[in-house]
């Protein structure tokens, strides 16, 4: 605030432009001194008013940051997010996939252990069936060889009992030289004894 104007001189009544030291002011006085105040509060509220703008400038720029940080983290979230979908449904279709294929992997083992299971089956069915025919045809050979050596021993007692009745027709024979019953020489007879016996040999 401008100081006070002080009167040029006592003793004087009415001045021009001012008081007694101590006394009222004029009205002009006031005036200027509203001038003056007036002016200072107009300077001030300039200068709250430039700071004030300063400030609201200084708000927008650091709310307009602000809504870029907040833009740039959103688009990030976005990002993140439509990443991380992205690889979970990646990650959900190799997980199906491989899943499938342990289960084609686990049918096609079972596939093979029935197959090898009906095969080991089979060849024990066929082995059985071929010592069932080996046993056969070796119980078939032993008979055959029973009735060979029956047939052998049939044929020596009958070579046997053959052989002695020549002798004891040779035997006879010797003593008169020809059959008495056909008159036929003995050596015919042996002939035809032997023939005979050649043909049975062989039926």
């Amino acid at each position: 605030m401008p100081p006070k104007k002080k009167g040029k001189g006592k003793g004087k009544k009415g001045g021009d432009d001012g008081a007694e030291e101590g006394g009222k002011l004029s009205p002009r006085s006031e005036r200027e001194q509203f001038r003056f105040e007036c002016q200072s509060l107009q300077m001030q509220l300039a200068e709250r008013t430039e700071d004030a703008s300063r400030a609201m400038a200084s708000k927008r720029q650091l709310e307009g940051k602000v809504e870029e940080i907040n833009k740039s983290l959103d688009d990030k979230e976005e990002a993140t997010q439509y990443i991380t979908q992205a690889m979970t449904r990646q990650y959900e279709a190799m997980q199906e996939q491989l899943v499938d294929k342990i289960t084609q992997l686990e049918m096609t083992v079972q596939d093979l252990q029935d197959k090898l299971e009906e095969s080991e089956l089979e060849l024990e069915r066929k082995m059985r069936e071929k010592e069932a025919v080996i046993s056969s045809k070796n119980e078939e050979i032993a008979n055959m060889k029973n009735k060979m050596e029956d047939m052998a021993q049939e044929f020596g007692g009958m070579l046997k009992e053959t052989l002695d009745k020549m002798r004891e027709r040779i035997e006879l024979s010797n003593s008169g030289g020809f059959d008495a019953d056909s008159g036929v020489p003995i050596q015919r007879q042996m002939e035809e004894f032997n023939w005979s016996a050649q043909a049975e040999a062989k039926s």
